[in-house]
C-alpha cells in the first residue's frame, strides 16, 4: 500500500461498485443489479434497496440507540419508505447532513430519469430536476462531507451531456462542467475545486477548474490504454492503471469518507482493507460491501442466499461483529 491514500475511479472496465461514491463518478447505471445501502447521518439507521414485487424501493431500519449502542435484530425489522408500484429506484443514498434521502428513478414518461429528494421517513418528495421530453438526470457522486450531490443532465443539449453539483444545503444547482466534446467525470478533489476528466475517444485526462474554467491536460504513457485511474484527494496527482492491471494485482477501486478503508478488486472479488495497516477487514467468505458509515466504524455487506436473493448484514468494525439486517432482491 502506498504511504499516500490515492483514490481510484473506476471506468468501463472496472467491476460496477453498487453504493454512492465520495471520491469519484460511479460507473453507468446497471438495472440488473439492485442491492445497495447506505447509512443515515448519526449512523443510527441504515438504508437498503430491495425489488420486493418487481419494483425497487427503499427500505429502512434503526440499528442503534441514542448512545450509539447497536440494537439491530427482530425488535427493529425493516419499513418500507418508498412505495412505488412502478418504475424502480435504481440509484439512492442518504445525505450526510441532513435527515434526508436523494434517489435516481424514471420520470412518468418512463423514459428519463430523474433525481428526486425526500424524507428519510418517505414524506415530502420533491423532483429536483424536472425537463421536458428527452431530458434525463444521473447522480455520479456524493462529496465526502456531504455539501455537494455530482450529477450529469442534458437540458442545454440532448446530445451532450453537462456536469452539475446539487448543494444540500442552499437546495440549488449549479452547472459545474458545459461539456464540449464526449467527456466524462472521474472524479473531483477534496477541496471540490477541480474534476477529473477522461476522453475515452483519444485516452486522455484533463484536470477542469470549476472556478477558473482551466484546463490542464494529463501525461499518459504512449501504448497505455486506461483501465482506472488513481487521484490523490488531497492534491491533483494522478496514477494510472493499465487494463492488463486488473488481472494481474490487486486494484482500489473506491474509500471510505475519510479514507480509513479501502476497498480493492481482487480477482473478481471486492476486498475491504485497513489503509494503514493493509490488512483485510474479517468479513465471511463471497461477502460484497455495500456502504461504510461516515464515521467509519459501522459496514454494511451483503451475502448471496437462494431464491436469487442477498442477506444483508451490519458489521461493527471494532467489535469484528455481524448482525443480519435483512434480505433484499
Amino acid at each position: 500500500m502506498m504511504k499516500s491514500l490515492f483514490l481510484v475511479a473506476a471506468l468501463i472496465a472496472a467491476p460496477p461498485i453498487l453504493h454512492a461514491q465520495f471520491w469519484h463518478a460511479l460507473p453507468p447505471v446497471d438495472t440488473n443489479h439492485t442491492i445497495s445501502a447506505c447509512f443515515s447521518n448519526d449512523e443510527k439507521k441504515a438504508f437498503y434497496l430491495s425489488k420486493d414485487g418487481g419494483v425497487a424501493n427503499i427500505w429502512g431500519m434503526t440499528i442503534a440507540d441514542k448512545y450509539g449502542r447497536i440494537i439491530a435484530g427482530p425488535a427493529n425489522p425493516p419499513i418500507q419508505i418508498t412505495k412505488f408500484t412502478d418504475r424502480s429506484i435504481v440509484r439512492f443514498f442518504h445525505l450526510l447532513n441532513r435527515p434526508e434521502i436523494l434517489f435516481m428513478r424514471l420520470a412518468d414518461d418512463g423514459k428519463d430519469y430523474h433525481i428526486y429528494r425526500i424524507k428519510d421517513d418517505g414524506s415530502e418528495l420533491q423532483d429536483l430536476t424536472p425537463g421536458g421530453e428527452g431530458v434525463t438526470s444521473e447522480i455520479i457522486g456524493l462529496s465526502y462531507n456531504g455539501k455537494f450531490v455530482y450529477y450529469t443532465n442534458n437540458k442545454v443539449s440532448r446530445d451532450k451531456v453537462d456536469v452539475y453539483r446539487y448543494d444540500t444545503q442552499q437546495f440549488s444547482s449549479d452547472l459545474v462542467f458545459p461539456n464540449d466534446k464526449d467527456y466524462f467525470t472521474i472524479a473531483w478533489t477534496r477541496d471540490q475545486k477541480k474534476l477529473l476528466l477522461e476522453d475515452s475517444s483519444a485516452n486522455s485526462m484533463m484536470f477542469y477548474d470549476i472556478e477558473s474554467t482551466d484546463r490542464a491536460p494529463q501525461q499518459i504513457d504512449a501504448g497505455e490504454k486506461i483501465g482506472a485511474v488513481m487521484l490523490d484527494p488531497g492534491s491533483p496527482k494522478i496514477q494510472v492503471f493499465d487494463l492488463t492491471d486488473f488481472k494481474q494485482k490487486p486494484i482500489p477501486l473506491d474509500y471510505s469518507p475519510n479514507c480509513k478503508y479501502v476497498v480493492y478488486s481482487e480477482s473478481g472479488k471486492l476486498i475491504v482493507k485497513d489503509a494503514a495497516s493493509n490488512t483485510d477487514l474479517s468479513l465471511p467468505e463471497g461477502y460484497y460491501p455495500l456502504a461504510i458509515a461516515p464515521k467509519e466504524t459501522l459496514l454494511i455487506y451483503s451475502l448471496p442466499s437462494p431464491g436469487n436473493s442477498s442477506k444483508i448484514f451490519l458489521y461493527d468494525i471494532s467489535k469484528n461483529s455481524s448482525t443480519e439486517l435483512a434480505s433484499a432482491r
